[in-house]
């Protein structure tokens, strides 16, 4: 692997598949100093699901000395009720479709061998950052509602931070959500609202170079499994990996249309670290559209000329497309750092 310098980051996560290889990919990469790592309600469920996943995660990687800090239960408004319980046809769909194989994806989380930090997530993210400005990076890869209760409560952390790297957003391509709204954005547009509106640099890494076909050399395959496979002898993370992750793979293909498993918080991870992995748009102004209706959610890119114009900060630069290769490559080396020595 190339020697980068080491990068600070808190990363921010609500623990669902891509979220488990972020964590993994974080906790070992050289070019890392992994400070904490914060829980939020999300796409795993509630926040004590999303927090004993990532403690049980750390366990099995043999990383239980990095800290893990709770954080919001909930969102600033929501969504309604219907739209909420949407997932639930959907997760009724791939019972029907994959039976008992389903178990693997997200099952209910055993209680850890250890509890996360007393210290509220959110108290934990001003607290690093403060002591440490200039040298923290974010990275945020579940709903923003951590970051903009940061941002909200102690207005000096944003221009204490290094830079802040978020999963979030579609642009070019269909939502995951709404046909204009991605998931992380469309639970809490409010919390994202805040955040990209916040005056500080920004990545934004959205569904365009995650979940396009176009960029499929950045997903995981059942091919890349077996690479994984072929070098380990004595790697638990692999293993589980191997386990794992081919339900995901089967229903990303069939109900999303991709040729393998989507690798979004993974790629925002390795954006903090290896910014070259993706071309970028010059600085923006990006909003979220907070009506109610199928633009909930929407992210909007204030780009070419407008009459109507946002006096907003240009400070966020958006993902247009990545080098796949290099990426796999990549978190495959970076897995193969979890082998154990014969």
């Amino acid at each position: 692997m190339s020697r980068e310098p080491v990068q600070r980051i808190i990363l921010d996560v609500d623990s669902a598949g891509d979220d488990i290889l972020a964590v993994l990919f974080a906790a070992a990469s050289p070019q890392i100093k992994l400070e904490g790592i914060t829980t939020l309600t999300g796409a795993a469920g509630s926040v004590e699901q999303a927090t004993n996943i990532v403690l049980n995660l750390l366990t099995l990687a043999d990383k239980e000395h990095i800290p893990v800090h709770a954080g919001a239960w909930r969102h600033f408004v929501g969504n309604s009720k219907a739209d909420m319980e949407a997932p639930l046809v959907y997760q009724n769909r791939m019972k029907d479709r994959f039976g008992d194989r389903l178990k693997k994806k997200n099952p209910p989380e055993p209680t850890p061998n250890r509890a996360p930090q007393a210290q509220h997530a959110v108290d934990f993210i001003i607290e690093k950052v403060l002591r440490y400005p200039g040298e923290i990076t974010l990275v945020t890869t579940g709903p923003l509602t951590n970051a903009a209760l940061a941002f909200l409560q102690e207005p000096k952390v944003a221009p204490a931070l290094k830079n802040l790297v978020v999963l979030g957003g579609t642009f070019g391509i269909p939502g995951n959500m709404t046909p204009v709204s991605e998931s992380n954005i469309w639970s809490d547009p409010e919390a994202a609202r805040v955040v990209l509106a916040t005056d500080v640099p920004k990545i934004l890494v959205p569904l365009d170079v995650c979940e396009d076909n176009r960029f499929g050399d950045a997903m995981m395959s059942r091919d890349d499994i077996a690479d994984m496979q072929e070098r380990a002898t004595q790697n638990s993370v692999v293993d589980m990996i191997a386990d794992k992750y081919p339900i995901y793979i089967d229903i990303w293909r069939e109900f999303f249309g991709l040729v393998s498993f989507p690798m979004d918080d993974i790629i925002t991870v390795a954006m903090a670290i290896h910014p070259d992995l993706c071309e970028m748009t010059d600085p923006l102004f990006v909003d979220v559209v907070l009506q109610e209706g199928i633009a909930r959610g929407q992210t909007v890119a204030y780009r070419g000329h407008q009459i109507l114009t946002s006096d907003g900060s240009k400070t966020t630069r958006i993902c247009t497309s990545i080098k796949g290769r290099r990426f796999m490559t990549l978190f495959k080396d970076t897995m193969a750092l979890y082998e154990r020595a014969a």
